[in-house]
């Protein structure tokens, strides 16, 4: 399974979910990082700790790295760059399912809007043809508030393919690259667990 994050929204949480998603993950399957944004975020991570290496590939023929890499591992996980660039497409285009995070906010609304219009123009391209990619909002840094109904109320009104799972903001995500995935039977640990179910089933649909 090859999972990518792609947002042109700096500060939704991308590069910290992959992480988070790449240490559940490891627990059971063997697992791989990849780092395609030069901004190199994931070289923040203790390899060590996570359990998960981190590979890093932002330049031409990303595809080939990502091809190997899942011939070796269970489950990739890309990190792509948090704008359009030609790599990101080509990422996207290798991935069986992208997440595209997503504050509670009207400027983060508009960007995952944008970026599921890119995603759907790839999964139409030659590369897809007869394999449409799958792609999902999910909804990041969430509270159980008022305004965070709103906003999930409005992506859903929208039509853009949403997941049920939403992210909570919480230190303990935060503190993963750090110190390792969050304490079993925690609502951090649960809120990812919930999130890998839900893209499972929907590969398999």
């Amino acid at each position: 399974m090859i999972v990518s994050l792609y947002s042109t929204k700096g500060g939704c949480g991308k590069s910290t979910l992959a992480v988070c998603l790449a240490a559940y993950w490891s627990k059971s399957k063997k697992t791989a990082l990849l780092d395609a944004d030069p901004q190199a975020s994931l070289a923040l991570c203790r390899e060590e700790v996570l359990q998960v290496p981190v590979f890093q590939d932002t330049g031409k023929g990303i595809g080939k790295t990502i091809a190997r890499l899942a011939a070796e591992y269970e489950r990739v996980v890309i990190d792509t760059a948090g704008y359009r660039r030609r790599k990101n497409t080509e990422a996207l285009a290798h991935s069986d399912f992208v997440l595209i995070p997503c504050k509670p906010s009207p400027f983060d609304v508009q960007e995952a809007l944008a970026a599921v219009d890119l995603l759907r123009e790839i999964s139409d391209s030659k590369e897809r043809r007869g394999a449409p990619l799958r792609y999902a909002v999910v909804l990041t840094m969430a509270q159980r508030t008022a305004v965070s109904a709103r906003f999930r109320e409005e992506l859903e009104n929208s039509g853009a393919p949403f997941m049920s799972a939403q992210i909570g903001q919480r230190v303990a995500f935060v503190e993963t690259p750090s110190i390792g995935f969050p304490d079993a039977g925690s609502v951090a640990a649960l809120e990812i667990e919930l999130l890998a179910r839900e893209l499972k089933r929907r590969l398999k649909q």
